[in-house]
């Protein structure tokens, strides 16, 4: 039986993406020479709403995953929805990109053709820093996800026998990353410590279903309270010219900013808004396969143009309204590719 999608994950998402698109209109704003101040759309001084946002996602990609395949599991099933769930969508939106820059350059990407292997499975962003690849979409936290796919079946057995282990385990690891790091990467798209984040997200998740409801709850606004003033301090004493580390404060923030937005859902009544970020958060996957390759072409048109706050949050909000469209459109292509395919076969069947 299909389980309904739960508010807060859908919440976190689109508050997520929009931290995501922030970041990153900030680095095209000045990559483009747009005159504007986008300190507020970058972070919080050097600490930048893009590792935040990324931090929540794998929680995210955690919680949804065990509150959906926490009580009965089939391994064979798990990894067809998880391969019909991701795959399909990425190469429709990688052909449609793919074919863009093919009519704007006149010519396919350069690099070895075998490298495109690693788009036909989603991990030419995450393998793009360190060998040529045909990357156009996504980021490379997709590829961490497709890898933590492939773990969670092991990581669920161990989390179904004590939830509290593998936290434990990857946070004492991720810290040990952050003062000694023996990897040709950097610690945040480390499997480790991205690892971390997906098993806390799991957690969480597994608390917040226990049998302890009242227990559980106080325990989320207490969480939420703290991580709110946590929040006020960070960005108070940042603003002095102090600097914590980065690290430190990444999982602090993004940490708060999961436990407030869950507690924040737990105050949504209105059907209505319910219904709306469930409808949005539906759309997020597409929104973020499409989000960075459209900034990079409609920025460009905003080049050497000096532009007043309030034309800056138009130009942004500009973008996530187009890119949410184009999103929905992509979803639609999809959706309707899915019903031919479905048709064609039913057809197939009834004349063999």
């Amino acid at each position: 039986m299909k389980k309904e999608r739960v508010l807060y994950l859908d919440l976190i998402r689109i508050v997520c993406f929009l931290m995501v698109t922030s970041f990153h209109f900030s680095v095209a704003v000045k990559t483009f020479g747009i005159n504007a101040d986008v300190e507020f759309y970058q972070g919080i001084v050097h600490i930048v709403w893009g590792p935040i946002a990324v931090s929540c996602f794998f929680m995210v990609s955690g919680a949804a995953l065990i509150y959906r395949y926490g009580e009965n599991f089939s391994l064979k099933e798990f990894y067809k929805k998880r391969f019909f769930g991701l795959y399909p969508l990425f190469w429709l939106a990688y052909l449609f990109a793919f074919l863009d820059f093919f009519y704007r350059v006149k010519s396919m990407p350069g690099g070895p053709k075998i490298h495109f292997l690693l788009s036909v499975v989603a991990m030419d962003g995450y393998f793009n820093d360190w060998i040529p690849t045909f990357y156009m979409i996504g980021e490379w936290f997709l590829g961490v996800i497709v890898i933590l796919y492939i773990l969670f079946p092991l990581y669920r057995f161990v989390m179904c026998k004590c939830k509290y282990i593998l936290p434990v385990v990857f946070f004492v690891l991720s810290v040990v990353l952050i003062y000694y790091n023996p990897f040709p990467m950097v610690p945040e798209k480390n499997p480790i410590m991205c690892s971390m984040y997906f098993v806390l997200g799991m957690m969480i998740e597994m608390l917040r279903r226990s049998p302890k409801q009242r227990v559980a709850k106080i325990g989320r606004r207490i969480a939420a309270a703290v991580g709110a003033m946590l929040f006020i301090v960070v960005y108070a004493v940042e603003k002095t010219g102090y600097r914590f580390n980065a690290y430190h404060v990444i999982f602090a923030i993004s940490v708060s900013v999961y436990l407030i937005l869950m507690e924040v859902a737990e105050w949504i009544k209105s059907e209505r808004a319910r219904s709306l970020i469930s409808t949005i958060g539906r759309h997020s996957y597409a929104y973020f396969l499409l989000h960075h390759v459209f900034m990079y072409k409609y920025l460009p048109n905003f080049s050497g143009v000096t532009m007043s706050g309030s034309n800056t949050l138009l130009l942004f909000v500009s973008c996530v309204g187009y890119i949410y469209a184009l999103a929905v459109g992509l979803d639609k292509i999809y959706a309707a590719l899915v019903r031919a395919l479905r048709r064609w076969r039913g057809k197939d069947e009834s004349t063999a």
